[in-house]
């Protein structure tokens, strides 16, 4: 298990001056924009404007802070309505191909991006707030807990424990025996706002998955 907090974050300013992001996490460690097979994120968005074009991944947006994001499919059948995000969504899935045009409600927003190469693994992402959560996520190999809000302790099964205390922080928590699944207790509190994010390897024998570094 592996804590990270803003102080271990690098921000990189888009080259439009819309927004910048924020890298949380990518793996393998060090892979660029080009060949990870996951990366976590936090953008700060300041202006409308079309998300970037990713074949063959898949993505999950959340909104950490503002009033939110409606976001608008350009696709040619034009059959979907447009999503509107808010803080109090649920993380929102969809395909990295996918045309989108994102509309700001009021105002700049901080969100929180997970993206998986869907050849390679899948992932969930879940919202998190005040409790007692018992999470087993046996089909998972790695997980992601970002904490937006508030505190939380995690007990893992092994009796190893954690806690999130502040706006940022996050746990990278890797399977430590093949196959067996990840499981462990989150212990919210209550102005507590949590991602959590499962990911499973599709050929666990080429995932290689491990610390990052």
């Amino acid at each position: 298990m592996q804590k990270r907090t803003n102080q271990d974050y690098q921000t990189m300013p888009w080259k439009n001056g819309g927004g910048s992001t924020t890298e949380l996490a990518v793996f393998p460690p060090g892979a660029g924009i080009d060949d990870f097979v996951w990366r976590l994120s936090r953008a700060a968005v300041h202006v409308d404007g079309p998300f970037s074009h990713f074949a063959q991944i898949d993505r999950s947006l959340a909104i950490l802070s503002g009033e939110g994001l409606v976001l608008h499919s350009d696709s040619e059948q034009r059959t979907s309505a447009p999503v509107r995000l808010t803080q109090a969504s649920m993380p929102y899935q969809f395909a990295g191909e996918l045309p989108i045009f994102a509309e700001l409600c009021g105002g700049p927003v901080i969100d929180l991006n997970l993206m998986t190469r869907r050849d390679v693994c899948q992932h969930y992402m879940q919202r998190l707030t005040a409790g007692e959560h018992h999470v087993s996520a046996t089909e998972a190999q790695q997980i992601l807990l970002y904490c937006a809000a508030g505190t939380a302790k995690i007990r893992m099964s092994d009796g190893d424990a954690a806690e999130l205390t502040q706006a940022g922080d996050l746990l990278i928590i890797d399977e430590e025996h093949e196959r067996s699944g990840i499981r462990l207790q989150i212990s919210a509190e209550e102005d507590a706002i949590l991602y959590l994010m499962r990911i499973s390897f599709l050929n666990l024998g080429e995932s290689n998955h491990g610390p990052l570094g």
